[in-house]
């Protein structure tokens, strides 16, 4: 929200240094030939879904956190690192 208390387009907290190396993760993956392939794809998965959820907060974080939008994310999440 700004000053004004009308909603402005944002980065949900995710500054572009941090925005730019989760954008890398797919690529630097690839090369990192010491995690198994299932490390991998778990990798990739837990960088776009942190990516995901900032996107889906800074666009419109009640809908995200009122539809369920959001907790599926966290849902997928606990997947993937599990």
């Amino acid at each position: 929200m700004g000053p004004e208390g009308v909603m402005v387009d944002g980065t949900g907290g995710v500054d572009e240094k941090i925005r730019s190396t989760l954008a890398a993760v797919p690529c630097a993956v690839q090369d990192a030939l010491w995690l198994t392939p299932d490390q991998r794809i778990r990798l990739v998965a837990v960088a776009s879904l942190i990516t995901g959820a900032a996107r889906l907060l800074a666009q419109d974080p009640g809908a995200a956190i009122t539809t369920g939008e959001l907790s599926r994310i966290w849902d997928l999440l606990d997947h993937a690192i599990a």
